[in-house]
């Protein structure tokens, strides 16, 4: 089934708070959410300086939690963080064995290469389709884009990977641009459109950006107001392109920002933060650091985000009656993978509503 303009891409990492935000949906949101999951890298030893695992042992149990998870569900598989030159033991890029062992458990995966994708990846990405016969995703920058050589290019890569763009989505990832001024960004995106023929007649064409902070630093308590820039630029655009144009799919990174670092947990203090979507914005509840003061604060940063007149109640999504129970006592304070679920389960809820609203049902 391909994926539509009424459909919702979040980009996710495949971390245990994101995959249990995914379990955690309505079905009704399932229906409509396409996930972009990027592996991340095995978390590093800042001890032994090494990684902590085997890339081996890293992967090992992702095609039976995606299974768990997600079951046959449409995802877009990308493996752009790991390291470059990572293989398996036994010889094989992770792409492969990823995509290997999920299709044999049913699973139906489309995956991600990027313009720069070395021969091994391709190559990887070559084995899978062949393999699953789903086509591929194109991930692409606004830079890459803006090239005039872009639909060349393109051509290219799906001709080394033996596939046609009626069996590719194109993803145009924004990533953080400098919002501002809105109107020179739309006319920037909207001549990249305009230009290429592969956004114009690839199986879907998707449009993803993130205004979320990338630190917590940035945000002060106890609750503030965060614009979804990338949300009011998407209407903007939509706005702008007017009906002769292809309306693009919607796609973020929930409640992350893009991009992805490891840092030296014995010298990080992360506060407690509940990350909330709203009308064209979030609102983060903050705390104060969880390692010297507890989890127990988050009963009272679930009080800040219901007390607030952004708060969309109960029922609206499982991740907004978490915050409730919380805040009742009835359910726990959990751990930092806990908010995270709640965040992105509440996130995506909300992104499918406002959809859904935009475009109809």
């Amino acid at each position: 089934m391909p994926i539509t303009h009424i459909d919702y891409v979040p980009i996710l990492k495949w971390r245990q708070g994101e995959y249990q935000a995914l379990l955690r949906l309505p079905d009704a949101v399932k229906d409509r959410t396409v996930p972009l999951i990027e592996v991340t890298p095995p978390d590093f030893d800042f001890e032994t300086w090494t990684p902590s695992k085997s890339i081996d042992d890293h992967v090992a149990k992702f095609a039976a939690r995606f299974g768990a998870k997600w079951g046959t569900r449409l995802a877009l598989l990308d493996c752009g963080l790991l390291d470059p030159a990572e293989v398996m033991q036994n010889g094989k890029h992770p792409m492969q064995f990823l995509c290997e062992e999920a299709f044999a458990r049913g699973a139906t995966l489309i995956p991600v290469i990027r313009l720069d994708n070395n021969t091994a990846y391709r190559s990887a990405v070559k084995t899978a389709n062949a393999m699953m016969q789903t086509g591929v995703v194109l991930r692409c920058s606004l830079d890459e884009a803006l090239d005039p050589d872009f639909d060349a290019n393109v051509g290219a890569i799906l001709q080394q990977i033996g596939v046609t763009l009626a069996d590719c989505d194109v993803v145009l990832d924004l990533e953080a641009p400098a919002w501002d001024p809105q109107d020179v960004l739309i006319n920037i995106v909207t001549a990249a459109i305009q230009a290429s023929n592969a956004m114009a007649t690839a199986r879907s064409f998707i449009l993803a950006g993130t205004s979320f902070p990338p630190s917590m630093a940035e945000v002060t308590g106890p609750i503030q107001f965060w614009p979804r820039r990338e949300w009011t630029f998407f209407r903007a655009l939509i706005a702008a392109l007017g009906e002769t144009v292809r309306k693009p799919t919607f796609a973020d990174y929930a409640i992350a920002a893009n991009g992805y670092s490891q840092m030296d947990m014995r010298k990080v203090k992360p506060s407690a933060t509940i990350r909330y979507a709203c009308d064209d914005g979030w609102i983060i509840a903050k705390g104060v650091n969880v390692r010297d003061n507890g989890f127990g604060q988050y009963r009272g940063c679930s009080g800040t985000v219901t007390g607030s007149a952004h708060f969309l109640g109960s029922g609206f999504s499982p991740g907004s009656d978490y915050i409730e129970q919380c805040r009742d006592g009835i359910a726990g304070t959990g751990s930092l993978s806990t908010w995270r679920w709640v965040g992105s389960n509440h996130h995506i809820t909300k992104v499918v509503a406002d959809l859904a609203t935009m475009f109809g049902p």
